[in-house]
């Protein structure tokens, strides 16, 4: 039975929270919020934000009929996920508030947030909502995002958590990736993505020696097995497989995500004018991944040196 829950008097902590709205990004959040609530033995959050503060919030006819549509939706969204898991504890929560701060708020108090990448007023060919971007900048814990395409079928076929490694320090994000491998029994995929320095890459005339490209893949490839070392060494039972490609990062994470059950990424966040931000591979993936992304925040931190190097920044 779904739990009604408004006002709260005190709200869960460290449990998994989704966002729904009764569109079809939503309801395959939801799909995969209940997955990661059961396999975390702990109680999923179906969380609405009914924006129209108002007119929802008086006593007249409209706003009462606002608030009863709001419960019967958030009740739809936590009967699936009751569909999915049975014995799964289930909160319903409607919130009178704006979807990004009420989804911002609830990422203090929750140890996951998953969202739809789209919601109901998204325009027809828009990759990322108005919502779950800036939500996905923001979140102050781990976030999951769904895309509407996902396949969340249960007895859909396994397929390896694949982990971007950069060179900045992505240790929260493997860690999540192989958390997330031996809750599924599945193996890590780690890829890095590197390139020849703007120097080096100026055409036939000026290719650099063989000598040099090895030197440039041998750099590459002991970054990306020293990232990964020490969770080989935590994690024995999980298979691993390592990947320095020549390509760019973007690229490279959403191949990747091609044959991937999840794509797990460390959020590295630079604070610019308008607030926080994710930097350009991110920002790509989050729009193109074949797969849901676990998005792993890390501190913010001041914008990298130009120094070439040969793992491209995430």
């Amino acid at each position: 039975m779904t739990q009604a829950s408004t006002p709260r008097p005190a709200p869960l902590r460290g449990h998994v929270v989704v966002g729904f709205d009764g569109s079809p990004g939503a309801e395959r959040a939801v799909d995969l919020a209940a997955d990661e609530a059961a396999r975390r033995h702990t109680t999923l959050e179906v969380l609405h934000a009914l924006e129209w503060v108002e007119v929802a919030g008086g006593d007249d006819r409209f706003g009462q009929q606002l608030r009863e549509n709001a419960r019967a939706i958030v009740d739809r969204g936590a009967d699936r996920a009751h569909a999915r898991h049975h014995d799964l504890p289930v909160l319903a929560t409607v919130e009178l508030a704006n979807a990004i701060d009420t989804l911002e708020a609830a990422s203090d108090r929750a140890a996951l947030l998953v969202v739809g990448s789209r919601g109901m007023g998204g325009f027809a060919g828009l990759l990322m909502g108005s919502v779950s971007l800036p939500v996905s900048a923001a979140a102050r814990c781990p976030i999951l995002v769904v895309h509407p395409d996902h396949d969340t079928a249960a007895d859909r076929p396994a397929k390896p958590i694949v982990v971007g490694v950069s060179a900045d320090d992505c240790g929260p994000a493997l860690e999540a990736a192989f958390a997330q491998a031996a809750a599924r029994n599945l193996p890590v995929h780690a890829v890095h993505a590197w390139r020849y320095p703007a120097s080096l890459a100026g055409g036939l005339a000026y290719a650099p020696a063989v000598s040099i490209i090895d030197d440039w893949r041998t750099m590459a490839e002991t970054t990306l097995a020293t990232a990964v070392k020490p969770f080989r060494e935590k994690h024995p039972d999980v298979p691993v497989t390592e990947d320095a490609v020549l390509d760019t990062t973007a690229h490279a994470l959403v191949t990747a995500s091609a044959d991937a059950d999840l794509l797990v990424l460390a959020a590295h966040r630079d604070t610019g004018r308008f607030g926080p931000n994710l930097g350009r591979a991110i920002h790509t993936a989050l729009h193109h991944a074949h797969s849901p992304i676990l998005l792993i925040p890390t501190r913010n931190h001041p914008e990298p040196d130009r120094t070439p190097h040969p793992g491209d920044r995430h």
